[in-house]
């Protein structure tokens, strides 16, 4: 279902491309679906690619690090695709730089195009917090377009626009 509603947006806005982490979940369903549009595909990994797959696709089972292995295997093979390795410690709140990180590689690749941050998270955020949540926040306080997509089975197949 998240699936099908990301490419209907990704179909619906034609992005020039995608950024995005590639954690287990939806960082990797939207790079998915991206690939599946012929839609550039741009990770920006803050940590080491093997502290990351530890930290952030591991854990929620092996058919996820397939899915992330397959993403990267795409991404080293089409020129329209890039990987930027930061250099945070695995040890820190390495995913809060992650954010500075991924919307600097959108405001490089956008070229003065509009940026539109999408997140896959319950629109009215969740208790506590989920790193979706300070995502969201950081790029509305940057001014950004920000795109919600609710991941409940029984909500509505809307976007939330704030």
């Amino acid at each position: 279902m998240v699936a099908d509603r990301v490419a209907h947006l990704l179909n619906t806005l034609q992005p020039i491309g995608v950024v995005s982490a590639a954690a287990a979940g939806a960082d990797l369903i939207v790079l998915d679906e991206a690939i599946r549009a012929g839609i550039g595909a741009h990770v920006v990994l803050p940590i080491g690619r093997r502290e990351f797959v530890e930290q952030s696709v591991a854990d929620a089972g092996p058919e996820w690090v397939q899915r992330f292995d397959a993403v990267m295997d795409h991404i080293a093979g089409d020129p329209r695709c890039s990987v930027v390795q930061g250099d945070a410690e695995p040890d820190t709140a390495w995913y809060v730089d992650g954010h500075d990180q991924l919307l600097r590689r959108a405001e490089e690749l956008a070229g003065g195009e509009v940026i539109v941050a999408l997140t896959v998270r319950p629109p009215e955020g969740e208790t506590p917090p989920s790193v979706s949540d300070a995502f969201a926040a950081r790029a509305e306080r940057s001014g950004l377009l920000t795109l919600c997509i609710d991941p409940r089975a029984r909500s509505a197949a809307t976007v939330v626009v704030r």
